[in-house]
């Protein structure tokens, strides 16, 4: 069986929306967050549902039962911040066109965060002001260290090329040396790495 997609909301367009773009997965519509299967992807309305603050004890255990995609139809930076911060597993605008939905699905569903550009970068911005407490590029060529520190700014793969007069392609194979090297995953990982927190 395929892993259950919970719709939580009250506005009756946007689930519609939402099980039309998502009709390849298993949804269905839920209001009671107790009879949900655990493990399962939550994709909340925080426009039309009725929710505890961001402060509020019941989010870790929600965002730790359950892969929670919070969404807004008029998503903000600071609203998707406070979701991160408080376990949401992505942020993401409540109308995304279906091709994006599902790809945001996907990369939750694979134990991965969502966010979008400009909430990276705030996220990676802050962390590169953070004090770094040892060299956590030890092991790297002085060209990946290049590359992991361009990728710790928040710059794409194409950016990376075109500042070090590089192919993209050559970014993406660094890239996957410097993930192997390194022991991490994906590009959040390699930030923390980069600033001495992981």
């Amino acid at each position: 069986m395929s892993l259950a997609i919970y719709l939580i909301g009250n506005d009756e367009l946007l689930l519609d929306y939402w099980q039309q773009g998502l009709a390849t997965y298993h949804c269905e519509r839920a209001s009671d967050w107790s009879q949900l299967a655990p493990g399962s992807i939550v994709l909340l309305d925080l426009d039309s549902a009725a929710l505890p603050a961001w402060q509020d004890a019941v989010w870790a255990q929600r965002t730790r039962d359950y892969m929670v995609l919070a969404s807004s139809s008029t998503p903000d930076d600071e609203q998707g911040y406070v979701a991160l911060q408080s376990g949401c597993s992505g942020y993401c605008h409540a109308y995304s066109p279906y091709p994006l939905l599902q790809q945001i699905i996907e990369v939750v569903k694979s134990g991965e965060i969502w966010a979008g550009r400009t909430l990276v970068q705030r996220l990676l911005g802050a962390i590169n002001r953070l004090p770094s407490k040892n060299n956590p590029l030890l092991g790297l060529s002085e060209r990946e260290a290049q590359v992991a520190r361009l990728t710790a700014t928040g710059l794409s793969n194409k950016e990376i090329a075109r500042e070090l007069e590089i192919t993209e392609r050559t970014v993406k194979a660094h890239l996957t040396t410097i993930f192997e090297k390194l022991a991490v995953s994906d590009r959040v990982q390699l930030v923390l790495r980069v600033n001495g927190l992981a």
